[in-house]
């Protein structure tokens, strides 16, 4: 058993893994004699999934599941460095025998002292993460039996009051954070996904380089191939859109319903409001009561060009006619200013990765303020005039992008923001934060699709880092050991 890896992908086998947050993706790979339609499938994938990063960071929904996720993770590294001898040895013994020490399955396993308490909130926060991403990611079992209020109502308070004063507002006492119902949203296609929000999004921008001089001189299959990718799984929220609103929007339009589906309004990181209905949190249960509110009614958005303004008047309108927020983050999400900081900052291992992602959160929920179609539009970044900005970028500009990347297996950073140590640092904070999931949830040996190819290929860079995982956790466990 592998833990499910959570990552937005592109049909061509580009990824952003959520896991360690790296892009993922090769360099052009000339399949044509045609240099301009090589270049500009590159392109148009490299759109697609930067605008996941985008859309992930610049996004409530996008801060909730970070810290949800660091959350976990922080749990996962006190509990796994305060085992007993004896819960180390039933830990091995669990994983020689293919069963995973914190199991939906076999809970309750651990009916003693601290342990006991661990288990169940561990498996509340990684219940609740999937089940606002993807509830792919867990199985049919799972959502069948485990309570679903009570996984997202104590994952969220448990979030909230390790967030409270820093990232988030302060906590009252005795919060309840969500009113209504917990329902998923299925339709006639199949369940309607966070994840499935994102795809969508990203689809649509790359559809929106057609409109570039470049891209247009392209081979055309590469715009009919786009078109086939909606008429699957991806495009299920364009389908949806047109038959809850009753006619055809148009793909700015969806693109504008989905960023307002992706921006509920959070306890904790909205206002002093303790609580949210599951209908104005779950981002598809958002888009499906947008969708509704366009019958009847027609938008700029779908006549012209999209603008900071439009946007900003339809998200205004969408709100009074939904009766939905528009989310928004009135704390502070982080003291730190740059990469540098989160590399060098004193702070656990687990914190660092969720330390980088509230830096560039900050950044982009600045840039949504002053122009919200950089975001909620991704693709236009790179048409008309405002794709000359990244011929030299601006300061803000480069928060658009995914910090890490991996290309052709090797792992790269921006030089002129961290230095190769300090690169190396957060590359292993990844790493080990990432294999919590598997040591408390997993079996057999550690997972590492979701880290550069060629930390692996060196025996002892690998060793390097199982010491580091050993000195984090205690256990004598690391990748390439059974």
């Amino acid at each position: 058993m592998t833990v499910h890896s959570p990552r937005l992908r592109n049909s061509s086998g580009a990824e952003l893994n959520l896991r360690s947050q790296i892009l993922f993706q090769d360099q052009t790979r000339t399949r044509t004699s045609d240099l301009v339609t090589a270049v500009g499938s590159w392109h148009k994938t490299y759109v697609h999934e930067s605008s996941h990063w985008a859309r992930y960071h610049g996004s409530t929904v996008g801060i909730l599941l970070s810290l949800l996720r660091r959350t976990r993770d922080q749990l996962a590294a006190y509990t796994i460095s305060h085992l007993l001898r004896q819960d180390v040895e039933h830990l091995h013994e669990d994983r020689s025998s293919g069963l995973p020490f914190f199991s939906f399955e076999r809970y309750p396993k651990h009916a003693q002292g601290e342990l006991k308490y661990s288990e169940l909130d561990w498996l509340n926060l990684y219940f609740a993460y999937y089940l606002l991403l993807d509830p792919e990611g867990l199985t049919e079992f799972d959502t069948a039996t485990w309570d679903m209020r009570a996984a997202m109502e104590h994952s969220l308070e448990d979030m909230w009051r390790q967030g409270a004063g820093m990232e988030m507002v302060e906590c009252p006492d005795d919060v309840r954070v969500i009113d209504g119902p917990l329902k998923l949203v299925h339709t006639s296609e199949g369940p309607l996904t966070t994840c499935v929000l994102f795809e969508c999004a990203a689809v649509l921008d790359e559809l929106f380089q057609f409109e570039g001089a470049f891209i247009r001189k392209a081979d055309p299959a590469l715009r009919e191939f786009l078109l086939e990718v909606l008429n699957g799984e991806y495009g299920m929220p364009c389908r949806l859109a047109r038959a809850l609103a009753g006619r055809t929007l148009g793909g700015s339009t969806v693109l504008a319903l989905i960023d307002f589906a992706l921006n509920p309004v959070v306890p904790g990181l909205n206002s002093d409001d303790p609580s949210v209905d599951w209908k104005e949190l779950y981002p598809p249960y958002r888009f499906v009561t947008a969708a509704k509110a366009m019958t009847g009614w027609e938008t700029d958005l779908e006549f012209q060009y999209p603008s900071h303004e439009a946007t900003v008047h339809f998200q205004h309108m969408l709100a009074k006619r939904s009766g939905l927020r528009m989310g928004s983050v009135a704390s502070r999400l982080s003291d730190l200013s740059t990469l540098r900081e989160a590399a060098t900052a004193p702070m656990h291992l687990s914190a660092r990765t969720p330390a980088v992602s509230l830096i560039c959160a900050s950044r982009l929920l600045a840039l949504r303020e002053r122009d919200v179609c950089s975001i909620s539009h991704y693709g236009v970044n790179f048409l008309g005039e405002r794709a000359t900005r990244f011929i030299k970028p601006d300061r803000d500009m480069q928060w658009l992008f995914p910090v890490f990347q991996v290309s052709q297996g090797e792992y790269r950073w921006p030089a002129e923001h961290v230095g190769l140590d300090e690169a190396t640092d957060l590359l292993i904070g990844a790493a080990v934060a990432s294999a919590y999931d598997d040591i408390l949830h997993g079996v057999g040996p550690l997972a590492h699709d979701h880290l550069p190819r060629s930390l692996f290929d060196d025996v002892g860079q690998v060793e390097a880092l199982n010491q580091v995982l050993k000195d984090s956790t205690g256990l004598d466990m690391g990748w390439h050991r059974t």
